[in-house]
């Protein structure tokens, strides 16, 4: 299964964005949620697994790239989603769905509960700090540059937990 992607009117991308943030999703992940909801269709933990992987791949790519630019607020959710869609799919690989931070972070603290790996929590805070920059743009981009390395370290550090 591969990702594909689909054009959207600006109307239905503005509304989707919106029930988003109502929802405390992403909107590529509600986008999906409700075409499945919509085509009576579910993923199987491996396709899940899969999707969380690839769109955590896409949003870190986008946040680097957001942040070449110098738009710090946009990269700031990008990291912050890249972030969470990675803990997302080490949850999935276990047969778990997330939703809301505090599924997110009950599981972080699982994690850390597991692996006695503290790095977890701090670089998770961090990404959760960024999902607020996205609302308050208060971060310098140099900031966001050393937050950046820790994101990094988080998706890395998950990426070697199933």
């Amino acid at each position: 299964m591969g990702a594909a992607s689909i054009a959207l009117p600006q109307r239905l991308v503005v509304k989707l964005r919106e029930k988003a943030e109502e929802t405390d999703s992403l909107p590529e992940e509600l986008g999906v949620e409700l075409l499945q909801k919509s085509l009576n269709e579910e993923l199987d933990p491996e396709e899940l697994v899969e999707h969380y992987q690839s769109m955590s791949e896409k949003y870190l790519a986008e946040a680097k790239e957001l942040l070449s630019e110098g738009d710090v607020a946009q990269a700031s959710e990008k990291f912050w989603g890249a972030s969470a869609l990675a803990v997302k799919r080490v949850a999935a690989s276990r047969g778990l769905k997330l939703e809301k931070h505090r599924g997110l972070w009950d599981f972080v603290n699982e994690l850390l509960k597991e692996s006695g790996d503290r790095d977890i929590i701090r670089f998770f805070n961090a990404a959760n700090s960024l999902h607020r920059n996205f609302y308050e743009d208060q971060m310098s981009k140099e900031s966001l540059e050393i937050v950046a390395e820790d994101i990094e370290q988080l998706i890395e550090k998950l990426r070697m937990i199933s």
